[in-house]
């Protein structure tokens, strides 16, 4: 007599999540229904509860530095600050712009809750973005930087310039012209005096 159960791993797997899948619901609805008799341990409860949602990679941390009272936020897609030939770029942009480096508050965007979290206790005038994932991390646009650099955006009342990284501006020079524009719109607003 032949068994129904099939030896195939990719047979198994999928029978077994079924009738994990199963249980789970038969558990839900016995919550709800009120029906807590049966007792499961906690790890149980946690595979149950994740089974099937794909684990996500490990984020990077939230990096930062500068002073909590700077006025000007700078969210950077990367992670160098201002090191590097980047870095080095940024400064000299920050000094026509009459900042020092260590007048404005920089963090990366590798988490979006920690940057909102901050934002939102420094609570500063301007912000500005320093590239795509960091201009699409805090105003949650999904279209190319190109679409909406060059002109403030709103943040819960807090003006934010997004414009390009100045990695991309080595890469690019033709796009340091609309840099320099973005940043005498920050500085207008923040109160700076440029020149052309």
């Amino acid at each position: 007599m032949k068994s129904d159960i099939s030896n195939n791993p990719v047979s198994i797997k999928a029978d077994f999540s079924r009738v994990l899948k199963d249980f789970s619901d038969y558990l839900l609805c016995l919550q709800q229904t009120g029906n807590t008799f049966l007792e499961i341990s906690e790890s149980s409860k946690a595979l149950m509860e994740n089974w099937g949602i794909k684990s996500q990679k490990k984020q990077s941390p939230f990096l930062f530095q500068g002073p909590e009272t700077a006025k000007i936020f700078i969210i950077d897609s990367e992670t160098g600050f201002l090191k590097g030939e980047s870095g080095e770029l940024f400064i000299k942009i920050l000094n026509a712009m009459k900042l020092a480096p260590d007048a404005v508050f920089i963090c990366n965007a590798e988490d979006a809750g920690s940057v909102h979290q901050k934002i939102k206790l420094m609570s500063p005038d301007t912000i500005i973005t320093l590239g795509t994932k960091a201009a699409q991390c805090l105003l949650n646009m999904k279209i190319p930087l190109e679409q909406f650099r060059g002109k403030f955006h709103d943040y819960h009342g807090i003006r934010v310039m997004p414009t390009f990284h100045p990695s991309q501006l080595l890469k690019q020079p033709e796009y340091k012209r609309q840099v320099w524009e973005d940043m005498k719109l920050v500085m207008e607003v923040s109160g700076l005096k440029h020149g052309s």
